[in-house]
C-alpha cells in the first residue's frame, strides 16, 4: 500500500493526533529552523522564517507523491546574537537553541517518528542544527538529518544562470535573499529603498559557506551595515527560478533521506 497519499495534509499542525500516531512510524517529519533578525533596511525581520516556510512546503509537496512526509511549523527563533547590534533581532543563545531543538525532536520521537530532518534557513543556526541531529540519533533509535537549504541545493543554485549577478551566495539581505522574498512576499520588500548605499557586488568564485573554515571578525556586521551585498539586481523572476531549483533539490534530499530509514 502506498502510504504517501494517506496523510490528509503535508502540514503537521493540520493533522489530528490519530493521524500523527498512525503515520509517524513510517513518515519523515521535517522541522524547519529559521530566525527573526534584521535583514537590511529593505526586508522584514522574518525573512528567514518566510523563506524556510516557502522552501520546505514546496519541497514537501514535490516529495509527497513519493514518500509519506509532514512539515512542522517553523522554529521561528534562532541564534542571532550577532544581529543584536541592530533593532529587530529576537535571539536565542546557541545553548538555548540546541536545548529547544532537543526538546522538540524528543517530542517528535514521543509521537512515533523515527525519520527526522532539520532544515535550516539561517547561517547562525548551522552548527546547532547539525549537533541537534547528531545527539538525537545518540539518544533514540532514529535516523536524524540536518542541513541548510542552500547547502543541499548548492550545485543547483550555481548552475542556475539567474544566480550569476546576485553577489554573495547565499549572503544576507543581498541579491539572493531579496530575490527569494520578491517571489514569496513582494508586499514586504521595500523596493523603494533599493539600491542599497555604499556597496557594489564583487565578482568572486562562489563557495558554500559550510565547505570551508568558519571565520568570524568582531564588528564585521556593523562595518557592512548588516547586509552582505547590494540587492539592486534582485527580481521576482530570479526568485521564482531559484525557488524552483532549490525546492527540487531539497525534495530530492527528503526522498533520499527517507529511504535511509525505510529502504
Amino acid at each position: 500500500m502506498n502510504s504517501a497519499n494517506k496523510l490528509s495534509s503535508l502540514l503537521f499542525s493540520e493533522l489530528t493526533r490519530t493521524e500523527i500516531g498512525q503515520w509517524a512510524p513510517e513518515a519523515t517529519v521535517v522541522l524547519p529552523v529559521a530566525a527573526i533578525e534584521q535583514h537590511g533596511p529593505h526586508l522584514p525581520v522574518m525573512a528567514d522564517s518566510l523563506i524556510a516556510e516557502g522552501i520546505t512546503s514546496a519541497a514537501a509537496a514535490l516529495a509527497g507523491p513519493q514518500i509519506p512526509i509532514t512539515v512542522c511549523p517553523v522554529v521561528t527563533y534562532g541564534a542571532s546574537h550577532h544581529h543584536l547590534i541592530f533593532p529587530g533581532a529576537m535571539s536565542l543563545s546557541t545553548d538555548t537553541l540546541i536545548r529547544t531543538l532537543r526538546d522538540l525532536t524528543d517530542s517528535l520521537v514521543s509521537s512515533g517518528f523515527r525519520s527526522i530532518f532539520l532544515l535550516n534557513a539561517h547561517g547562525g543556526n548551522e552548527e546547532c542544527v547539525r549537533l541537534a541531529a547528531r545527539e538525537l540519533a545518540l539518544r533514540h533509535p532514529v535516523v536524524a538529518g540536518a542541513a541548510s537549504y542552500w547547502t543541499i541545493a548548492w550545485e543547483a543554485i550555481i548552475e542556475e544562470e539567474a544566480s550569476a549577478s546576485l553577489g554573495k551566495l547565499p549572503g544576507h539581505a543581498g541579491g539572493f535573499e531579496t530575490s527569494l522574498m520578491l517571489s514569496l512576499r513582494p508586499d514586504l520588500v521595500r523596493t523603494d529603498l533599493l539600491p542599497l548605499p555604499g556597496r557594489g557586488n564583487k565578482a568572486a568564485p562562489p563557495r558554500d559557506p559550510a565547505s570551508g573554515p568558519l571565520i568570524q571578525r568582531h564588528g564585521s556586521w556593523a562595518a557592512i551595515d548588516g547586509y552582505s551585498d547590494n540587492a539592486s539586481e534582485a527580481s521576482a523572476e530570479t526568485g521564482n527560478r531559484l525557488l524552483g531549483v532549490i525546492s527540487r533539490a531539497v525534495a530530492d534530499e527528503f526522498v533520499r533521506f527517507h529511504r535511509l530509514t525505510f529502504p
